[in-house]
């Protein structure tokens, strides 16, 4: 995996790190891990760094989420691998939803994915289009009313916030009616 995840990233001038490549036994035992991380990462632009490290006992983590001795292995059963590719495009996500699904088929026996973009369900370019469209629309949007609205000199974030969803949601019905 680490080798073709290496060819892919050196086709398309991607960032990556090899961490180390092979484990230090075949047997996983659940119970405990070394220190060491194996696996890659890498950097499609405009995207969040994709990990795809694991622990010696073969769990995925990502090499970010440890620190050291201070994860027990309980807390890793709930540790997940998040990956923002908004500002990358869709046409980005649709690449990672494709080596995500061929190494998923090739390497995992376990492997759930939530895509808010919907692509790995569907594999709808459209869908994915509509959706990258959609969260972008309301970024940008929310991005207006900070630069247009300022904070109140006494106001605390959490009613300033308040305050421009109010605004926003009038705006919006007013908008529809």
């Amino acid at each position: 995996m680490i080798e073709e995840m290496t060819d892919i990233s050196l086709a398309n001038q991607w960032k990556f790190h090899v961490f180390e490549e092979a484990f230090p036994s075949e047997a996983f035992t659940l119970d405990s891990y070394n220190d060491s991380i194996y696996g890659i990462c890498f950097n499609p632009p405009n995207c969040d760094v994709v990990c795809l490290t694991f622990l010696s006992n073969g769990k995925m983590c990502a090499f970010y989420n440890l620190e050291s001795s201070k994860i027990s292995i309980n807390e890793l059963d709930d540790n997940y691998l998040s990956v923002k590719t908004q500002f990358a495009g869709p046409e980005i996500h649709k690449q990672l939803i494709t080596i995500f699904d061929y190494i998923n088929k090739k390497y995992f026996e376990n492997f759930d994915l939530t895509d808010e973009g919907n692509y790995w369900e569907t594999k709808n370019d459209q869908l994915l289009k509509d959706t990258f469209k959609k969260y972008t629309n309301l970024i940008n949007g929310f991005d207006s009313l900070l630069d247009n609205i300022p904070i109140g000199e006494n106001e605390t974030i959490e009613a300033y916030l308040i305050r421009i969803a109010e605004i926003n949601n009038k705006k919006n019905d007013t908008n529809e009616g």
